[in-house]
């Protein structure tokens, strides 16, 4: 018993015993481009005082994941419905399961990066997200426009779906603004660019397909048939 105790005065904190304690529990940071580069159980770091520009797309993604569950179930319903009360193609039949498959794979995928790359500010996670966003507004413009049978609800509920990942789409690059403010290298750059451009461009063909879609059907509409 040391000199302190024998007075009576409380006992010292063990100094290295809370240090070691701090940082087995405190959250660890560490620099990386990616959520994919981050070890387990520790969070990558923002980078120039990043924040989110658009704090509410978590729940966004959260509801629009339900909805992507609705629409590919019933998308699931119509094909084999189509298959077999309609002259079907057989190998149109399994390109489009093929593709209905597809949509709840590169949606999550869609969702997991768009959701750390607007979080943290990563380069390689925003530019997969553009890239993916890209990849899904295309693969649900083919169910929309080229698809061998379309149905009214069909159009209704893939323009809504459409319509969702571009509004996650711009949200996306109004976060890529505060993250290409950095010092990043000229292949993360033209990376965050192409993205960006891949999004405008399936964007574009959209509104241009809706468009022609309509004038298409306007002229079904006015002129008369033939007796």
């Amino acid at each position: 018993m040391n000199d302190a105790e024998k007075q009576g005065s409380p006992p010292q904190p063990d100094i290295a015993g809370g240090a070691l304690y701090g940082t087995m529990f405190a959250p660890l940071h560490t620099e990386c481009s990616s959520i994919l580069q981050a070890p387990p159980g520790i969070m990558p770091a923002t980078k120039g005082g990043y924040s989110n520009v658009t704090p509410w797309i978590a729940k966004l993604f959260f509801a629009h994941s339900y909805f992507v569950y609705i629409y590919v179930f019933y998308m699931f319903v119509f094909a084999f419905y189509k298959g077999y009360t309609l002259e079907y193609p057989s190998e149109r039949v399994w390109q489009e399961m093929v593709g209905i498959m597809a949509i709840p794979f590169f949606q999550h995928l869609r969702f997991y990066f768009g959701f750390w790359g607007c979080e943290l500010g990563l380069v390689y996670d925003l530019s997969a997200f553009s890239f993916l966003n890209a990849v899904v507004m295309t693969l649900l413009m083919y169910f929309l426009f080229f698809q061998a049978y379309i149905f009214p609800i069909d159009s209704d509920f893939l323009t809504v779906a459409i319509l969702l990942v571009m509004l996650e789409s711009c949200c996306g690059i109004v976060n890529m603004l505060p993250a290409m403010k950095r010092n990043l290298s000229m292949c993360s750059a033209m990376l965050m660019f192409t993205g960006i451009m891949a999004v405008f461009a399936a964007g574009g063909a959209f509104f241009c397909l809706l468009i022609r879609g309509h004038d298409v059907a306007t002229e079904s509409r006015v002129q008369p048939h033939a007796s």
